[in-house]
């Protein structure tokens, strides 16, 4: 009895085990085809990595600027009564900017009609001592030398009349210089003096730009200046603008700055409303050409905060970082991480991962810029 109750025993857990055996085999065949769905191959489009000739670009900050900045001087000496502008005004060729106070001036014009009327009457004087002594000396009466003095007198009387009259007209021409008006029309930039100080030959009151003639101004390196000639169209690509502008070189400064070894470039700027003088913004010098890989940017991935793509090698795709060069609103040039002929992935899913299997459906030239 007891010997069949052991074997009963037995029997049981026999039929345990192998239900147990059955369920786990049958959880591992679940758990395989689990796996097996998760590393089933992508189906992408491969692209073949080409080469081409692309437009060597140099870049180069620079500032838009006025053309004509004139700083206003005075050309006589007084103290200022009034200044009409103040920095930002818009000012046209003709207004009234500043003035001077004339006492100074007038008081010069008075000395000089002074001097001007002492001349013609010591003048009218002598000239009448010469005619009169040319009379007596033909009849004898007087010594020839006395005759000769007043023909001097008469000389030096003349010389003295036209300084006198130079200097009144110099003095009746610094009158105008009292009032400065503008010679062209811009904005005021710069405030040198104020109403009260004291304005001297030569110093300068205040600076005007003139809007009319814009310019873009930067510097190249000695090495890039003489790729750049007169005429020359370069894109222009400012800050505060949403489109480039169209440039052309105006003037190339053929003396480099001896510290920085660069050389002053300005470009010819269109007519623009929204154009200002100061703006910040970059030049594209087209100077060669050079070979170069450009892909379609839809086959760019992030990953780490690195620019990249996937590239197919024995059918597993892996992510390789880029080095990129110019871009343009549908391509980027690859400056280094390519191989010509390689294969890469064109529009990788989001899903696509480094060591991924895919299975790539066609083959593509990767597009040239021209």
């Amino acid at each position: 009895m007891k010997v069949r109750r052991k074997y009963w025993l037995l029997s049981v857990l026999s039929l345990g085990v192998l239900a147990f055996g059955l369920y786990g085999c049958a959880d591992e065949s679940d758990d395989n085809n689990h796996l097996t769905g998760a590393v089933s191959p992508h189906h992408v489009t491969s692209w073949q990595v080409r080469s081409g000739p692309v437009e060597q670009v140099y870049r180069v900050p620079g500032t838009v600027t006025a053309d004509d900045r004139i700083q206003l001087s005075s050309r006589i000496t007084g103290f200022i009564q009034q200044v009409s502008v103040r920095e930002g005004d818009t000012v046209h060729r003709g207004d009234l900017l500043v003035e001077i106070d004339s006492a100074e001036v007038d008081g010069a014009i008075r000395a000089g009609e002074a001097a001007l009327e002492s001349a013609k009457t010591d003048l009218e004087d002598a000239q009448r001592d010469v005619a009169k002594y040319r009379e007596l000396a033909r009849q004898g009466s007087i010594p020839a030398d006395t005759f000769r003095k007043s023909r001097v007198r008469y000389d030096l009387a003349r010389s003295q009349l036209v300084e006198a009259t130079a200097a009144y007209e110099t003095a009746v021409s610094n009158r105008r210089y009292t009032s400065i008006r503008s010679p062209v029309d811009g904005v005021v930039i710069v405030l040198h003096k104020q109403s009260g100080d004291l304005a001297t030959t030569g110093a300068p009151i205040l600076l005007i730009e003139s809007q009319s003639s814009l310019v873009f101004q930067t510097y190249v390196a000695e090495k890039r200046v003489s790729a750049i000639s007169v005429g020359q169209k370069v894109a222009v690509e400012l800050d505060a603008l949403d489109q480039p502008l169209s440039g052309e070189v105006l003037r190339v400064v053929p003396s480099g700055d001896p510290v920085t070894r660069r050389f002053e470039v300005k470009l010819a700027l269109p007519d623009t409303v929204s154009l200002l003088p100061g703006m910040f913004g970059r030049a594209r010098f087209t100077i060669g050409q050079v070979n170069r890989v450009v892909i379609p940017r839809s086959m760019l991935v992030d990953r780490g905060g690195l620019r990249g793509v996937m590239v197919v090698s024995h059918g597993v795709a892996h992510f390789r970082w880029l080095r990129l060069g110019q871009e343009w609103p549908d391509q980027v040039e690859v400056i280094a991480g390519l191989q010509v002929d390689e294969l890469i992935v064109a529009d990788p899913p989001a899903d696509l991962f480094d060591g991924a299997a895919v299975v790539a459906s066609e083959q593509r030239t990767a597009i040239i810029h021209e």
